[in-house]
């Protein structure tokens, strides 16, 4: 008698089977938690992109490339050259 009552109260505490997901069974408007996943891989590429100009703007400060120091040697790269046939003394 006791086995059976014993048996009896497991069979009645155990869980029923699921008959589906809950995301099957939610509403498609009511289930948030697939925006998420969404709105990370939206995310991912512009914070990738940010944290590579993080980096390069770190390590060119870190190297001294100033964008003044930048610009002058790029003016100085394609500035015209002088003319090697003039002489430039002034005496």
């Amino acid at each position: 008698m006791r086995a059976a009552a014993l048996a009896a109260l497991l069979l009645t505490l155990t869980p029923a089977s699921a008959l589906a997901c809950a995301t099957c069974i939610s509403s498609p408007f009511g289930d948030q938690t697939s925006t998420w996943p969404y709105l990370g891989l939206i995310l991912l590429p512009f914070g990738l992109i940010v944290a590579i100009a993080g980096i390069l703007g770190y390590l060119s400060l870190k190297e001294r490339y100033r964008p003044s120091s930048m610009l002058r040697r790029l003016m100085a790269r394609y500035a015209p050259k002088d003319d090697s046939q003039i002489i430039k003394e002034t005496i």
